[in-house]
Order: C-alpha cells, then structure tokens, then sequence
C-alpha cells in the first residue's frame, strides 16, 4: 500500500517543530502496522490556516492522488485537514471517491471502516468548534485591553506605541509589558496636518503624493516606492486623527476556497468608541472641512462598481481639480457639452469638445487669458467693488465688535473660576504635606491641575480676542488688493478656480454668428457697445449667475475665433 503523509501547522506563532512531530507520529504509526513511507510523498503546509482549502500541500497531494500514485493519506488528526467541518466531509467525500482512505492516527479513525461515518462527522464538529471558541477568546482578550485602553495592534501613521506596566513572563515564557499605548509621531503628525491642509486648499491627492515624494518624505513601513493615491486617501478618511478610535469597526470574512479576505462592516453595537484628546492631531474644523472636500471631488474619477441604486454621473476630473481658472466651468450652449482648452498656442483657445468628435458644429475658439481677464474684469466691476467690499467689511466689524461685548465678563468669571481651582489645589497639596495621601487624593489633584490648566489657556485666548479685534481695512488698502486681484487669483489657480466656481456657477458660452446676429445684438445691450465691425464676426456670449458678459475684444471689439486645425494642437483636457 502507498501511504502519503500530510501535516500542517496553522499559525507563524506557533513551532516548526510541530511539522515534524506530527510526520513522527505519522510514520511510527505505519512502520508499527507494517507498511512503507515513500519519502516523497510527505506533504506539508506551514502557518497556513486550517480554514484556506487552497494549500500549496494538499494540493499537491490532491494532485499525485488524481495520478494514482497514493492509495491511503496519514495524518495526525482531522483538523489538519481542515478546521472547517464542510471541507474536512468534502475531502473526506473526494479521497474515497478516488478510493483512498484517510488514516487519522490520534482519532483512531480510518474512513473506509464501517462504523467510522460517525466518528468522522463529531470530530469535524469538534474540531470547528474549537475553531469558532479560539476566536471569540482572542476577541475577548482583545477587547479587555482595549477597554483598558490599550492598542491591539492598530499601526497608524502618525502614532508610535509605547509599552507600559510592569514587564512579565507570558505562558510560553516570553517576556510582555502590561500593554501598548499609542502616542503622537511629531514629525509623521506634522505630515498628516501638511496633507490634510493642503487637501482642503484643493490640491489634488496625486499632486500630494507628487509632493511627498519630491521632499523625499518616508512612509510608515519605509517602502521604496514611496507614497501612492490610495495610502494619501486613506489618511484622509480616517477619524483617528480627530481623536475618535473606533474597534471593530469591520470584520474579515475569508473565502472558503481562495482563502482571499474581504472586510464588511460590523453592526453598530458591536463597536467600541473611545474618544482620546491626547491623540488629536486634526481638528474638528479641519476635518468638516476635508468631509466637504471629499463630498466635491466625489465621481470625478472612473470607479470599478458602483452602489446600487445610484445614478450618479462621472464627473470630469478637471472640475475638482481645476489647473486654470475657469477649467471644468464652462459648457456649450449647443450642445451642453464641455468647453476644454484645445489648442496649445500661446496661453491656449477654449472651444467645444464635441466639435472635434463631429457631434456638435460649435466650432469658435477663444484664447484662454482672453474669457479670464473679461469675466474677471465684470466680476471686479459688478460684485467685487470696493464699495460692496467696504461694506461686507464694516458689517462683518460690526457683528465681531457685538460678539465680543460679553468677553469681559466672561473673562472676570474665568478668572474667578481659576483662582477658586488653585485654592483646591492648595488644600490637596496640605493634605500631602501633613501625610495624608492616597489614590484619590492624587487623582483629585490631577484633576484639579488639569481643569486649571484648560482655564489658564481659555483666559489666554480671550484676552487675545479682546486685544485684537476685527477692524475693518481702510479703502485704499481694498482698492489696492482689487487692483492686483487677477494676479492674486493666479498664485493658487486650483484654490482660486473652486471659489470661482462657487461663485459663478456654471459658465455657458453662447456662439453668436451672422445668422443669429439680431438675437446677439439685444443679449450685448446691457454689457457691450453696439458696433457694426461685430457683425463681421461670429463671438460669444457667457451666461453665468451674476451676468450675461459678452467675450468681445476691447481693442477690435470683435472675436478671436480662428477655423479648427487638422490636428491637435495640445490634450484637449483644461
């Protein structure tokens, strides 16, 4: 008879020696009833858990079984099989199908034996049992140091782990701390505020990344390939930062065949929350903020799967990361389509992006600084006029001044408040002094220290606001900014494009040719001299949310249109 032995051992926890212990007991159990191992029929899986069905070993052993070249399977028990009692009963099933037995040595059970079905089906029950009582206790022995407030493992960047207590002997003799605590990373913390801020100016994660990677910044687990999208992203996401750990957020839930792991999310009670003011390093306004951010870009890139249930559209990219400033806000008025820089001469020329795909016969371009320097000529003349500035200015003085009439109270009770807390503290530290100290003494004074300290900084912050307060700027300094205000816009383009893009919402060009030249002529009454040269050229028209503007030349008060070329000049992508 061709025996093969098989034997597994489930965790990198555990011993290597187990492997040859259980080959051990494998081949004394076959010398003893007088048969012969073929050596290179032992197969063996290491730290491989007994629920993956997909083992290199077994199924390498399925394999030379599928050859006819083993007539019977030793191993030390069932469960190195499988914990999972439905694949033990499935290769049980498998291995007699193709006439081999399976001898399980500390069972005492060979599945070709009659009265062996029982045996086999308790053992397996047995043995996922086991399985099912293994997890709920590491559960519970997690749970227990986290409650106590101790990490289970969570690497976060940002944070480091710090052991504490008294160091013991485990079990198996190995030598443990009390626990782990998280503390802040200063120099990965100043990281995390770098992304968080320059995430909500609007800059987009790849630019981040970009960044990151330029300034040779390391990553937590030093890879060489530096920082990527997704781990950016995931900083982004994650309300640790804000001082808010939640355990067990998800659970894994492994195939049964690949063995591949999938997270799903836990029902809300069977969370545990713990907010931990000494581990904030964003706070809650930054990360209402970054929220809004997210909540902007959403669907401006292709994904995979979407929820069901959604009609969502795909977003362009562009409109959340705008790299001039009118990108991804203007449309066609023809056909609703997208206006995109299509040449690359000069500055570059706007035009309709259907036109080159022959689905729209929109075919006017305007250069670029040309649409920007008119819109935001009309925005300074029309909205953001020193006048109106002025005014936002004095009211927004006004509103401060009336918010801060109630601070010198509050400072007087503060400060009432704090030297009644230093009285407190005076009295535990006599306690001290006079030999009476216990537990709750300390902790009373700790707490007492602490409350001072919240007061002191309080107090700080409203004699600050008190001493410099809002005062409006004078007209000059308002019409001196206005003056240089294109120039302004132009130092942050993507952060000055989200607000203009708030502002005026959505930008349609309308294109005004001979045909519909009446029709042109009464939209421009408001916005632009009339002049017969116009009527020589086609223009557009640009509706946005404060006005209708007419894109005209100052100089030649006419178009700068030029006839599509062959070929493209540059992406057409803004």
């Amino acid at each position: 008879m061709r025996i093969a032995i098989y034997a597994r051992y489930s965790s990198q926890n555990q011993s290597a020696k187990s492997i040859d212990d259980q080959i051990r007991v494998c081949k004394n159990y076959i010398q003893g009833h007088g048969m012969a191992i073929d050596e290179k029929h032992i197969y063996v899986d290491e730290a491989i858990s007994g629920s993956v069905i997909n083992r290199p070993g077994l199924q390498a052993l399925e394999k030379a079984i599928e050859n006819n070249e083993v007539d019977a399977v030793a191993v030390d028990d069932l469960s190195r099989l499988s914990r999972s009692n439905h694949q033990m009963l499935t290769l049980v099933l498998k291995f007699n199908y193709q006439q081999v037995k399976i001898i399980s040595v500390s069972d005492g059970i060979i599945t070709d034996e009659d009265n062996s079905k029982l045996s086999i089906h308790i053992r397996g029950l047995i043995n996922e049992l086991y399985l099912d009582d293994l997890r709920k206790k590491t559960m519970r022995g997690l749970e227990g140091q986290k409650i106590r407030g101790f990490s289970t493992g969570e690497n976060v960047y940002g944070y480091f782990t710090k052991p504490i207590g008294k160091l013991k002997l485990n079990k198996k003799g190995q030598a443990k701390y009390e626990g782990m605590v998280h503390k802040i990373k200063a120099e990965e913390a100043d990281i995390v505020k770098r992304i968080y801020n320059e995430f909500i100016r609007g800059k987009s994660i790849s630019k981040i990344v970009k960044d990151l990677n330029s300034d040779n910044v390391p990553t937590k687990k030093g890879y060489s390939g530096g920082w990527n999208t997704s781990t950016v992203s995931r900083i982004l996401k994650n309300e640790k930062y804000t001082g808010l750990w939640i355990w067990r957020k998800w659970k894994n839930i492994r195939d049964p065949m690949t063995g591949k792991i999938k997270k799903v999310p836990r029902a809300k009670e069977e969370r545990l929350s713990s907010f931990k003011e000494n581990l904030v390093i964003i706070d809650k306004g930054t990360w209402i903020k970054a929220k809004k951010r997210w909540k902007d870009i959403e669907l401006t890139w292709p994904v995979r799967k979407k929820p069901k249930n959604n009609n969502s559209k795909q977003k362009s990219y562009v409109y959340a990361n705008p790299s001039h400033l009118l990108s991804g806000l203007m449309k066609c008025h023809s056909c609703g389509g997208a206006i995109v820089l299509i040449s690359g001469k000069g500055s570059g020329y706007y035009g309709c992006y259907n036109t080159k795909r022959k689905t729209c016969d929109n075919n006017l371009l305007v250069p670029r600084k040309h649409v920007e320097k008119i819109i935001i000529s009309e925005l300074k003349e029309k909205i953001l006029t020193a006048e109106n500035l002025e005014y936002v200015y004095g009211n927004l003085e006004r509103v401060i001044a009336k918010g801060l009439n109630s601070v010198p109270e509050l400072i007087k009770k503060k400060k009432s408040q704090s030297e009644k807390i230093l009285s407190e503290i005076q009295n535990y530290l006599n306690y001290i002094k006079v030999g009476i100290f216990s537990n709750a003494v300390s902790k009373a004074l700790q707490d007492a220290e602490k409350r001072s300290e919240i007061l002191k900084q309080e107090i700080k912050s409203l004699e600050f606001q008190q001493q410099n307060t809002f005062k409006s700027p004078p007209k000059d300094w308002i019409n001196h900014r206005l003056e240089k205000l294109h120039e302004t816009l132009n130092k942050n383009t993507t952060t000055s494009a989200l607000a203009l893009k708030k502002l005026l919402g959505t930008i349609t060009l309308e294109p005004i040719t001979e045909s519909s030249f009446s029709y042109g002529i009464s939209a421009l009454a408001s916005t632009a001299n009339n002049d017969k040269r116009m009527k020589s050229k086609p223009f557009y028209i640009a509706h946005t949310k404060i006005q209708t503007l007419a894109l005209l030349d100052d100089r030649y008060k006419g178009s700068n249109w030029y006839h599509w070329r062959r070929g493209w000049d540059s992406n057409p992508r803004s």
